[in-house]
């Protein structure tokens, strides 16, 4: 449902309501709780509209970020903190919601726990989402990186050191080696991993450590034919094709 906007992830777009608006509705909060003079309607209007809105984008955010994860990898670190903050949007709105009409009310025991439930709340909502936001950029950050320098990490030469004597000559019409089966089963551990998919070679222990979407998938393919994972995964789409490709070491023969 929320997968895309114009083609495009809609994760990246809709994030940024909760990155900026659920931050700010929080310490507005905050400052209606803890200062008496700025509790105006108007105020008390904009910062709730605000707190609402917030929970909104963040269930938006957090549909978008599932279907992102599905079709491109997102961290685990990223994807639970995407939860967190979720669930604190909630807490935040309900909390909120309960101080506000109390506030309308004859000054209580209730309503000055209730405040302080609020302060709690919108504090961590803040620090949960700056911590989300920051292991996305993270992950951003370090697929940008690692695609600019892959061609590097994918060297041919390095490759071609690491291909075992059960390697058999290259065929006259191309340049890449031919690899057995055999040759790949041999590869079958989390600090040396080979999996064959669609009748190429690839070289993924490296790939390990880097997943999005964890080790736990790449480790379950090493030293056998993962063409069904991988084309059940990703098929069709083009960014995890094209890392694949960069990992490539030969073809099977």
């Amino acid at each position: 449902m929320f997968d895309t906007v114009n083609g495009l992830p809609a994760h990246p777009l809709f994030i940024h309501i909760v990155v900026v608006l659920l931050p700010l509705s929080a310490i507005g909060m905050i400052a209606l709780v803890v200062i008496p003079q700025f509790r105006g309607k108007v105020q008390k209007y904009f910062v709730a509209s605000g707190v609402l809105i917030s929970l909104v984008g963040a269930f938006i955010a957090k549909e978008s970020g599932a279907a992102l994860q599905q079709s491109r990898g997102v961290t685990d670190e990223h994807h639970d903190w995407g939860n967190r903050t979720f669930y604190l949007a909630i807490a935040l709105t309900l909390i909120s919601a309960l101080w506000l009409w109390l506030d309308t009310k004859p000054k209580s025991m209730v309503r000055t726990v209730t405040g302080s439930l609020v302060v709690l709340i919108s504090l961590a909502a803040v620090i949960s989402t700056v911590l989300a936001g920051d292991s996305g950029a993270t992950q951003v950050w370090e697929d940008s990186a690692r695609s600019s320098t892959i061609s590097m990490t994918a060297d041919p030469e390095k490759s071609h050191s690491t291909v075992d004597p059960e390697v058999t000559s290259e065929p006259a019409e191309t340049s890449e080696p031919a690899i057995t089966a055999a040759a790949v089963a041999g590869h079958n551990s989390a600090n040396d991993c080979w999996a064959i998919v669609n009748g190429s070679i690839y070289d993924l222990t490296q790939w390990i450590s880097a997943h999005p979407g964890g080790s736990g998938p790449i480790e379950s393919i090493c030293g056998v034919n993962a063409t069904a994972a991988f084309t059940n995964k990703h098929g069709g789409q083009g960014a995890p094709e094209a890392r694949l490709a960069s990992f490539k070491i030969g073809i099977l023969g």
